[in-house]
């Protein structure tokens, strides 16, 4: 799964990561499994341009039909091409979405539910 965290600085959150790690490995502290999970750290900014409407569609797309190639899926979202395939390589960046080469073929998949928790806390 693909946990997704909005903070508000990205500086903060790392300075915080940092202390946390260095606790860790100092002994002072065990690790948080809740904590070390895969999380996609981002600032709201980043969010609304990540998961914008054109990205979010292009998502629901692939999980609900990830059979279709690129090409295909282009055609069915009436986007062109070189935009869905720029959505793509973009999200497969941030480890949500995956492509599996299939002859010659680039089909996209997302094989991890996508969890953005609570805002609060």
């Amino acid at each position: 799964m693909i946990k997704i965290k909005i903070v508000e600085s990205l500086e903060k959150y790392n300075n915080e990561t940092n202390q946390y790690v260095k606790d860790v490995l100092s002994g002072k502290i065990k690790i948080d499994k809740k904590r070390a999970e895969r999380t996609l750290v981002v600032t709201p900014e980043m969010f609304a341009k990540l998961f914008s409407p054109q990205r979010m569609r292009l998502i629901l797309s692939i999980k609900k039909n990830n059979l279709e190639n690129i090409y295909q899926l282009a055609k069915k979202l009436d986007g062109h091409y070189e935009s869905v395939y720029s959505d793509i390589a973009l999200l497969e960046g941030f480890g949500i979405i995956k492509i599996r080469k299939k002859e010659n073929k680039k089909i996209p998949y997302i094989d991890e539910a996508i969890k953005i928790p609570a805002l609060a806390g």
